[in-house]
Parts: C-alpha cells; structure tokens; sequence
C-alpha cells in the first residue's frame, strides 16, 4: 500500500472514531445536564436537535472507512457492517434523538427529563458502532 494510501485509509477510520466519540460524549452531556438541570429541557431539545448533524456524519464516515477493508479495525465485523448495517443504526439513532427532543418541548404537563435521560443512558450502553 503507498503512503498515500495508508494516509487515506488511516485518515477514514480516524474521521469515524473521532465522530463517534464526539457523539458519544455530547449525548452524554446531554444526559448529564438533563438530570442535574431538568429545567434545561429546551436547551437540552435543542442540542439533541442539533446531534442528527453529527450522526449523519458518521454514517458518512462509516461508508467511507468501510471501502477499506485492509484495516484491523474495519476487519473486526462483518462484511459490508459500516456501509450498511452502521447506516441503518443511524436512522434509529436520529430518530430516536427527534423523538427525545419533541416529548422533552411538548410536554402536555407531564414531566419527561428522567424518560429521556434513561433512554440516552441506554441508547449509550447498546449502541452497536
């Protein structure tokens, strides 16, 4: 393999792993806030608005690394996992985060921080890429 090609084969698993762990750490975050501020609620809707951009990053990450399949990294699941299976997790995942910020503004009365706050914690513990 040239140099360029390891540059750009390091560079797209990099890329993945850093989106990944930017989205873990910023739902985490949001999980955070929400159960020692629920009064954050709005703030916390918002921020969960904003990680479908950083979701879709990932996906778009995934489906790049995954064309490389000379890495260990890449190597370790199944065939095709990050251009099919991570995309379609992906999907769940925004809407998942769509749903958590609409009941988090449309209450109807009822408080929902600790609801969204267990599915984060879960979403983070079988998150699956």
């Amino acid at each position: 393999m040239s140099r360029l090609g390891y540059a750009t084969h390091s560079n797209s698993v990099t890329r993945f792993k850093e989106e990944r762990a930017a989205f873990i750490s910023n739902l985490e975050a949001n999980a955070n806030t929400l159960r020692d501020h629920p009064h954050a609620a709005g703030e916390v809707a918002d921020s969960l608005y904003g990680l479908v951009d950083q979701v879709r990053r990932i996906k778009v990450a995934a489906v790049a690394m995954d064309a490389i399949r000379s890495d260990p990294y890449v190597r370790a699941k199944p065939y095709a996992f990050y251009s099919h299976e991570v995309p379609l997790m992906c999907k769940d995942v925004v809407a998942s985060l769509l749903h958590w910020a609409d009941i988090l503004v449309n209450t109807d009365g009822r408080r929902t921080d600790d609801i969204v706050v267990q599915s984060i914690r879960q979403m983070l513990v079988s998150l699956r890429f």
